[in-house]
């Protein structure tokens, strides 16, 4: 039986015998005849109380969780992405950025499915932890997704030719302050696409830190460590959002 309906049965179990124990003759025997106006009172609290409990931990039980996904169209076209990754994979300037980005698509993949496999058996599935935990993971794996996307994207513009001409502008009848802002804007197109590489490296490796975390026996002794490292992911995807 799944963990989650076991719970709940549990739960309405001890419910049950809590109803006993309140209104049962020769235990405390509330009731609403009661001559005590007191324990008449009790009664009707405590029954609208385990009355509410029931249903509430019910209904949030069994409802269906909400899934979480990454939409296709904010991932824009990552089949154009790997194309032009695989494309790059050769080049002098892009060739091992190309490679390893390309590889971490198929890494942050494996990762998240491994955090879920985690997350599944450590949680309840549509409750708070879960949709924490689930919540924050999809977002870091669709930043990084959409960084790769973003550096194929910077890929695909830089003109590698056009980049050694600049290199030796000085040489030229063009005038050189024009050139010096290509050449930076080439630079700096660069520089940004090893950034968003290096940022999904530490997204990764936030994502290994939470998996290792979360498949600890003693959940609850690592509860301020996953808190954290749920933080630090939550601040990468943040910042990743200045790349993409």
């Amino acid at each position: 039986m799944n963990k989650k309906y076991i719970k709940l049965v549990a739960i309405d179990i001890a419910i049950a015998i809590i109803v006993v124990i309140l209104y049962s003759p020769g235990l405390l025997a509330l009731r609403v005849t009661d001559e005590s106006i007191f324990r008449a009172g009790m009664s009707i609290l405590a029954g609208l109380g385990l009355l509410c409990i029931f249903f509430s931990v019910n209904i949030r039980m069994l409802r269906d969780p909400k899934p979480i996904y990454i939409a296709p169209d904010e991932v824009y076209d990552l089949d154009e992405a790997r194309k032009i990754l695989r494309s790059h994979m050769d080049s002098r300037m892009f060739g091992s950025i190309a490679k390893t980005a390309s590889g971490q698509l198929d890494r942050v993949q494996k990762c998240r499915n491994r955090i879920n496999d985690i997350i599944g058996r450590k949680f309840t599935e549509g409750s708070m932890s879960w949709d924490k935990f689930q919540s924050i993971v999809a977002n870091a794996e669709e930043s990084a997704i959409k960084n790769v996307v973003a550096m194929s994207g910077r890929m695909s513009i830089f003109d590698e030719e056009e980049y050694e001409r600049l290199k030796h502008y000085k040489e030229d009848d063009i005038p050189d302050d024009i050139q010096e802002e290509q050449l930076k804007l080439y630079r700096d197109n660069y520089e940004s696409t090893k950034a968003a590489l290096a940022l999904n490296e530490k997204i990764l490796l936030k994502l290994d830190a939470l998996a290792v975390g979360l498949s600890s026996f003693e959940i609850n002794a690592n509860e301020d460590m996953n808190n954290e490292i749920l933080e630090e992911i939550e601040k990468l995807t943040n910042d990743a959002k200045y790349y993409q």
